[in-house]
Order: structure tokens, then sequence, then C-alpha cells
């Protein structure tokens, strides 16, 4: 569904520029220098907001989303003071459609970068993904830092739907040319940041050939991995050395985790060595 028919109207522009931006309460202030005289508010199955639109002179609608944090009082006080249709719609649906909203735009305004995939890697994946949730199909799965969608690809195809996010706008790109990443299941973040943008548990997550490890990037990695350790009690990282994933199992160790590493030999290049907990 359209982002816009949620309020029963032909468009409704975001104000917040980026997907990235949702959750920081600063982006109210954008909303509230949009001059307009009735609001529509968006509210959920438990009548919490969604989100708010000011309907302009025009019928122009402008939109915040609070999905991912809270009105101001300042905010809240404007709209007392206005007049206002209410609408309502599941969450699920909401939060799928902003993620598609986002995707759509990131579609539109962003280089796409080459296509790096190699078929043979596919079988190679598949059993790693096979290996670590057996018949659990049904489950919340992230695909972290997910370049152009390779992991979640396999999901997809095996019943799992996971959520995907990566920080290059040109991987993501490249994932949706391809048809691997799903618009309305990814995310455009900075990884360091996930707890911020996860409205639901998490049963595992996955992040493939992450790296290259280097002593220049270990600040960011080290922070991506520990997000991805805060939201999931089961992680799988691959790597393609043993001293990289040497390194993920220190980090994690010192966030109090007991991780594993060991040899996968599928292939030589890919994947080679995992690093898991759970």
């Amino acid at each position: 569904m359209r982002f816009a028919e949620f309020f029963e109207a032909d468009e409704v522009r975001l104000v917040e520029p980026l997907f990235s931006d949702l959750c920081y309460k600063e982006m109210d202030e954008l909303l509230l220098q949009i001059p307009a005289e009735r609001s529509r508010i968006l509210i959920d199955e438990n009548e919490e907001i969604l989100s708010v639109g000011l309907e302009g002179e025009y019928g122009t609608i402008d939109a915040s989303c609070f999905h991912l944090r809270t009105p101001s009082d300042t905010l809240i006080s404007r709209l007392e003071d206005m007049d206002g249709d209410i609408f309502q719609v599941t969450r699920r649906e909401f939060e799928n459609s902003v993620r598609k909203y986002y995707s759509d735009n990131l579609i539109n305004t962003s280089e796409i970068a080459p296509d790096d995939l190699n078929p043979e890697r596919l079988v190679i994946t598949r059993d790693l993904i096979n290996s670590f949730v057996g018949n659990e199909h049904s489950i919340h799965c992230l695909d972290c830092c997910c370049g152009t969608g390779i992991g979640t690809y396999l999901m997809r195809e095996m019943g799992i739907n996971p959520l995907s996010y990566d920080n290059d706008d040109a991987l993501l790109a490249r994932g949706f040319a391809e048809g691997r990443l799903d618009p309305e299941r990814t995310m455009w973040i900075d990884g360091r940041l996930i707890e911020a943008y996860l409205t639901e548990p998490v049963d595992c997550a996955f992040g493939f050939m992450f790296g290259e490890l280097q002593l220049f990037n270990h600040d960011i990695w080290s922070e991506i991995i520990s997000g991805v350790c805060a939201v999931s009690e089961r992680v799988m990282i691959t790597v393609g050395t043993e001293p990289e994933a040497c390194i993920i199992k220190g980090w994690m160790k010192s966030g109090g985790y007991e991780p594993e590493i060991w040899e996968n030999d599928r292939d030589p290049i890919y994947d080679r060595w995992v690093c898991s907990i759970g």
C-alpha cells in the first residue's frame, strides 16, 4: 500500500529527508515550521500515534513518522488547536510502507553499484543459513550490513523474510535492481545504531562477509558488531580470513558473550571463517 493511502490522500510528503532521520526528535521542528490549519493523524491498532500530517492551503500534506520516536509536547499542543481527522492502520503495514517510501527514494536518487554476485556462493551461503536456523523459518531475522542482498535473497527463498540494512546506498540500489532486497524490509542506516530502528525482538542475526577489518576501521566495525549482539542472542558473522574472525571473537568476548569460530572450507574466498554466538 502506498503511504499516502493511509491518509486517504493523493500524495503525502514525509519531511524527514532520510529513513535514518526518523529516530531524531529534532525532526519535529521541520513539521512545526509548516503553515497549516488542519491535521491528519494516523494511529495503530493500539491507538498510538504513528504519523502526523499537516494539510496546507492547497491540500498538500506534509507528515512525520512517530513509530521510532515520540511527538514533542510542542507538536501535540499545536495539534490540539487544529481541526483534524484520525485514520487507523496496523503498525506492521505502516512500518513496511515507510521503509518502502524511503527505499523508492533511494532507488530514484542513488547510483547503482556493480553486481558482486558469484553464483557459486549461493549454495555455500544457503548451507550456512540452514546450519544456523534449521527449520526455523517463522522467525524475525536480520541481514546486517546486507550489501546487495545475497543473504536476504536466500533467506527469502527459504521462507524467511529478514529485515535488512546497510549504510551503502549504491549497494542497496543494486540489491533492489536485482530483486534481492525487498523495499518494504530494507533500511539505509548506520549499522552502529540498529537498536534505534527496531520495534520488535530479533530471533537471530546474520552478517555475511564483514570487513575487510583493518586497524583504521576497527572502531566502526566493533560498534557495528556490538550493535548486532545487543539486539539478538543468536548471531552468525562470516569473514574472509582467520585473523578477522579472531578479532570479532575478541570483541564479542569483551562484551560478555561466548563466541565460537570455525573454518568454512566450502569456498576459498567468501565466508571462509565464521564467528557465532547462541
